[in-house]
């Protein structure tokens, strides 16, 4: 017998049923890559910054690169004398520096420095922080250790042998804080704020204490502490500190009180114009500070003490964000100076690691014209800060 014949599936209706639709081609391309940076807007592997100090003719070298694919940066920093003399070499320090966790080594106080932070959960956050410098009794240094969340935070530290700071925040409204330090003093103090006000109190007292404790009422406009005050012939006495400020006359006055004097300080700002009149009580010394804007790019600044007869002056030139200038006198210091900044002061050199800025400052004291040490800070991704001294 022959075998049936085999026919075709019938066809399927555009409406009907059927089996699912046959899966879509998957597309293998590969995607196209993006294109590499030029070469001049690359953020070089290694950075260098060098600095020179003056005073104790000494060099400090720092290389820093970023590691495991930039997650964390390795810094190296040394430092050696210039010339001859002073030290040769000093011990270099290491750090590993990332996000959540950064170590610290100095060699020379044979001590790290350890911190770390995690996201528990939610809003809870645990930070601590660790040092391992050796004292001379063999003991650490400190730890510290945080945990905050969104309605609670607590800390605490341990310094030395005898040395702990706590602080407990609960919302808004209260705030727990107790410091003992190694003199087998310390201080706890308890802030409430008074309701929905901005306003709250605070309390503190030493441990043990040694009279009535430290109340002072924060309000917007300033704040007022009353506290026990022991005189030098051992009579105590109350004493009140404060400052207020307030909007007066378009400006802003400010009065601050302290151990029975007083300062006032009013200021006045606009768009071309700052006066800033201080007055102290109960000496009458009078002073006086005055900003004058002469054009967008220049600006003339003053001030005068009527008590000490000293002032000051600066006159600053600003060609473009650029190149800008400055030159002033103080006569306090009998010294005059001028500065010159090339380039943006504003701008970040990791953005353009070829972009560099230069600031220099020329300092000439009255006394002794004969000297004069100048200031050379260039900014750039491979040398970062010099600084000299130059007698001339």
């Amino acid at each position: 017998m022959a075998a049936p014949a085999l026919f075709p599936p019938p066809p399927m209706d555009e409406g009907g049923g059927g089996g699912p639709p046959a899966p879509e081609t998957l597309d293998l391309a590969p995607s196209p890559q993006e294109p590499e940076p030029p070469l001049l807007r690359r953020r070089p592997p290694i950075r260098v910054t060098s600095e020179f100090d003056s005073e104790r003719r000494l060099f400090s070298h720092r290389f820093s690169c970023r590691v495991l694919d930039g997650i964390a940066k390795l810094r190296l920093r040394v430092s050696h004398a210039a010339g001859g003399g002073g030290i040769a070499w000093g011990p270099p320090d290491f750090a590993l520096l990332a996000r959540n966790f950064s170590v610290v080594v100095d060699p020379a106080s044979r001590g790290a420095v350890l911190r770390g932070a995690a996201d528990l959960a939610g809003s809870l956050r645990l930070r601590a922080s660790h040092n391992t410098k050796n004292c001379q009794s063999g003991e650490q240094s400190y730890i510290h250790v945080g945990c905050s969340a969104h309605c609670l935070s607590v800390s605490c530290n341990y310094e030395y042998d005898k040395s702990i700071v706590s602080c407990i925040h609960l919302d808004r409204c209260f705030q727990f804080k107790y410091h003992s330090r190694k003199e087998q003093q310390g201080e706890v103090s308890v802030t409430a704020n008074l309701g929905d006000s901005p306003c709250k109190i605070e309390l503190s007292s030493l441990v043990p204490p040694n009279g009535l404790p430290r109340a002072t009422f924060f309000f917007p406009k300033g704040e007022v502490s009353i506290k026990e005050k022991i005189l030098d012939e051992g009579d105590r006495i109350l004493s009140v500190n404060g400052l207020v400020k307030s909007h007066v006359l378009n400006g802003v006055c400010t009065a601050v009180y302290s151990d029975n004097a007083m300062n006032i300080k009013y200021r006045y700002k606009d768009d071309e114009i700052s006066f800033i009149p201080s007055i102290s009580l109960p000496s009458n010394s009078l002073s006086f500070a005055f900003k004058r804007q002469l054009t967008p790019s220049d600006k003339l600044s003053y001030w005068y003490n009527f008590d000490t007869k000293y002032w000051g002056a600066i006159y600053k030139h600003k060609e473009n964000k650029h190149l800008k200038w400055k030159a002033g006198y103080e006569s306090d210091n009998r010294l005059g100076y001028a500065s010159l900044w090339v380039g943006d002061a504003d701008s970040s050199t990791k953005e353009v690691p070829l972009k560099a800025k230069v600031h220099f400052t020329l300092k000439v004291p009255q006394d002794n014209m004969s000297w004069a040490a100048s200031t050379l800070i260039i900014t750039g991704p491979y040398l970062h800060q010099n600084s000299v001294a130059i007698g001339i």
